[in-house]
């Protein structure tokens, strides 16, 4: 398996070699994606705003995911070896695999024309290749937290990186810029990239200030379409990833009394699974936006998700069902002492959150204490700040100072004035 990553890495190098030298570089920023088929909210909240500072600024866009399988089989340390089995992935998914290669090229060509890359996970092209002098890569994370260990953190773990596989493929490398959503996690997004610390800013995501957002309209029209949701108090169990597909949903729906509450069961990007394998008597709010849904509910139970973070924001309460912390602390790792950070409403037996919510005396300080710890800026000027820094790549006339644009949002008064964002 190793040598077919060879020859693709230095296939591509080639041919890199001679598009960069035939392409003439412009003033355009590329938004590049394998995450998503469709253009993420962060992208397109820069882009709006970016259009609106610079309405003549060159904007290109490839949202373009990768088949889960070939993904999968990549990352197994355990199948390295095995060229046969990659082989037979490619065949199997022969016309996405091969709309994705072909896909590269046109990524290659447009990282070369472009003064500005902007990227919101790992990209072959951007990490693999050797870029021209004035190409600034920008890596916007798609989770706004690395409450589970990700990238490099995970090398000699269970699930984690094969490290031979990071190397070849150079995995992170090449960026000038890594957005984080917090101080407290500048060191773990550092150790993930394999960057130094002061590559890393804390300015935030677009996606929080479309948090700090009203929506009193939107969820207005959730409602009319799922009237059930005010007749009682609203659970939302929302599980990682786990790539054995242990996600411990029937012990949910088990203990919670589904006359007494409504249940929503819902599931990260990567599962595959269908709601109708769930119980009669838990809700499908798939119709609504997940970012309405998570101000609609009372609760919101997950275990190592960066989704805390995100219903912090909207200030909806908080339960950590971790039951399987051992397993997954030495299969993957975690950064935080989430006992610590959210003491109380983390447990491994789901029965005591329930109680808590039996109980009805959630304790909203600790919540707004985890908020205020894990979203450094809650001032709304996240995409306004990214958008500076592009702009100043883009003409290439000023420095960055990144201490000085954090400051920027730690001004009190400003804070203040976004302190009175509350959860509907």
């Amino acid at each position: 398996m190793l040598i077919l990553l060879y020859i693709f890495k230095w296939h591509m190098q080639f041919i890199y070699f001679f598009i960069k030298l035939f392409t003439r570089q412009k003033q355009q920023v590329f938004f590049l994606s394998r995450q998503f088929n469709e253009l993420p909210l962060n992208y397109k909240y820069i882009i709006d705003e970016l259009k609106r500072q610079k309405s003549d600024i060159k904007i290109k866009v490839i949202c373009k995911k990768v088949g889960s399988e070939l993904n999968e089989t990549i990352r197994d340390t355990n199948k390295a070896s095995k060229a046969n089995l990659v082989i037979f992935k490619l065949l199997k998914q022969f016309k996405s695999s091969f709309n994705y290669y072909i896909s590269l090229y046109k990524q290659m060509y447009l990282i070369a024309k472009s003064t500005v890359v902007i990227i919101d996970g790992y990209n072959v092209p951007v990490s693999m290749l050797k870029h021209k002098k004035n190409t600034t890569v920008i890596q916007i994370w798609h989770a706004l937290a690395a409450i589970k260990k990700f990238g490099y953190q995970t090398i000699g773990y269970a699930d984690g990186i094969n490290p031979k596989i990071a190397k070849i493929l150079k995995m992170h490398k090449n960026y000038d810029y890594v957005i984080s959503g917090s101080d407290e996690m500048k060191k773990y997004f550092a150790e993930a990239f394999n960057v130094p610390i002061e590559k890393v800013t804390s300015i935030g995501t677009p996606y929080i200030d479309d948090l700090l957002k009203n929506e009193d309209e939107e969820i207005e029209k959730a409602y009319k379409k799922h009237p059930e949701l005010k007749n009682k108090i609203n659970i939302m169990y929302s599980p990682t990833f786990r790539r054995d597909g242990r996600d411990y949903i029937q012990d949910v729906i088990n203990n919670v009394d589904l006359d007494k509450y409504n249940l929503i069961i819902t599931y990260h990007s990567k599962d595959e699974k269908k709601n109708n394998e769930l119980s009669d008597k838990t809700l499908n709010c798939s119709d609504i936006p997940y970012k309405i849904l998570m101000r609609m509910v009372d609760y919101i139970i997950t275990d190592y998700s960066a989704l805390s973070i995100e219903a912090s924001i909207v200030r909806t309460k908080i339960l950590l069902y971790i039951c399987d912390v051992e397993q997954y602390t030495r299969e993957n790792g975690i950064n935080i002492d989430l006992y610590k950070e959210l003491p109380k409403y983390t447990s491994t037996d789901i029965k005591d959150l329930l109680k808590v919510i039996d109980d009805n005396n959630y304790d909203t300080q600790i919540l707004e204490n985890f908020r205020k710890k894990y979203a450094s800026n809650l001032t709304g000027t996240s995409t306004k700040l990214i958008t500076e820094i592009i702009l100043k790549n883009i003409e290439k006339k000023q420095e960055i100072d990144l201490e000085e644009m954090e400051a920027r949002y730690n001004n009190k008064d400003r804070k203040e004035q976004f302190e009175n964002v509350t959860k509907i």
